[in-house]
């Protein structure tokens, strides 16, 4: 059985959505307050499961490296392993970094023009992307306290929550820069995509609480539960609805200026999708300043909900078990 911690991370509300996976028609989750050694601590007392811990980006570091070379003999596994470490020593000169190694690994691989899945055994002149990510060490000492050397523990794995979001949206969208904006209650995080890897993380204090706060502040929290056609038909209840994310909308944007975040497309993974006044309200305020667009993200035909309907906020995870469904379900008798 596996076992899905999915962090939440907040100064005011740290917190873990649990997966419980028996098989695909049984996929349980519920929330643990818990900072992330209790949450370690917890998984702990089930070793017989496997655990992956999806944690937030801001515990890792993220580097990529276009690497163009010419192999007269067959490319081996020492070939690769000594380019690795070329850049791994590259990147303690460049930014004296402390932190640990947690997954390398190619893509984009061509050898005389010609694309290839492997890389080993090859010859020629050789091109490929090589990517190193690192875990924050504070972060990976809280995890060993509990499991020792954790990066050797076969039934435990960690990653960055939404890297096979990443991995998926380049694939369906053909696209390899753009941006995913997270908006829950309690925090705001955007990420910057650039030729499909991370190339930076930040957080605006623009979350779904402040947007119901501006609600409260104009006198219309009981607007913020009404669907949309009932606002529609209601011209007060609109245009006090639209004037407060409208101003929302323009903060919002400013700061994505200011912050390097606006000329992308930008995919929205957030409970707020279901506002259908926020999304046109954001988007025209969007496009005042590009031809990009804001694309919610709450679902897609390419991957399935396991029988069951789920929560825009539950994107990062179902990509996750979509990509391993063979390797998950594939335990569910353990």
């Amino acid at each position: 059985m596996f076992h899905i911690r999915y962090e939440y991370l907040s100064d005011n509300y740290p917190r873990f959505r649990v997966y419980k996976i028996y098989n695909e028609e049984e996929i349980q989750h519920y929330t643990m307050h818990l900072n992330l050694f209790q949450a370690v601590e917890k998984s702990s007392e089930y070793p017989k499961y496997d655990h992956i811990f999806m944690l937030d980006e801001s515990r890792f570091s993220f580097f990529r490296f276009d690497i163009f070379q010419e192999f007269k003999e067959k490319i081996t596994l020492k070939d690769v392993q000594e380019i690795i470490d070329s850049k791994i020593n590259l990147i303690k000169q460049q930014r004296e970094i402390t932190d640990e190694i947690i997954s390398t690994y190619m893509d984009t691989i061509y050898v005389d023009w010609d694309s290839k899945k492997f890389l080993i055994w090859e010859k020629g002149d050789v091109f490929f992307r090589l990517y190193i990510i690192y875990i924050q060490k504070v972060s990976l000492n809280t995890i060993n306290r509990v499991y020792g050397n954790v990066l050797e523990n076969r039934h435990v794995a960690i990653m960055p929550q939404s890297f096979y979001t990443t991995l998926f949206l380049r694939n369906t969208l053909k696209k390899e820069d753009f941006v995913l904006l997270y908006i829950n209650e309690n925090y705001c995080k955007v990420i910057k995509i650039s030729q499909w890897f991370y190339s930076k993380v930040d957080f605006i204090n623009l979350w779904m609480w402040s947007l119901r706060q501006m609600y409260k502040d104009n006198w219309i929290s009981h607007y913020r539960y009404k669907d949309y056609e009932e606002i529609e038909s209601n011209p007060l209840a609109k245009s006090l609805v639209s004037e407060t994310i409208e101003f929302y909308s323009q903060t919002f944007c400013k700061w994505l200026k200011e912050n390097w975040f606006m000329w992308s497309d930008m995919i929205l993974i957030s409970p707020i999708v279901k506002n259908w006044h926020f999304i046109e309200i954001l988007n025209n305020e969007y496009g005042k300043y590009n031809n990009n667009y804001i694309m919610p993200f709450h679902h897609s035909d390419s991957l399935s909900n396991f029988g069951k309907s789920r929560d825009p906020e539950d994107m990062d995870f179902l990509v996750l078990i979509n990509q391993k469904k063979d390797k998950i379900f594939a335990n569910k008798n353990k």
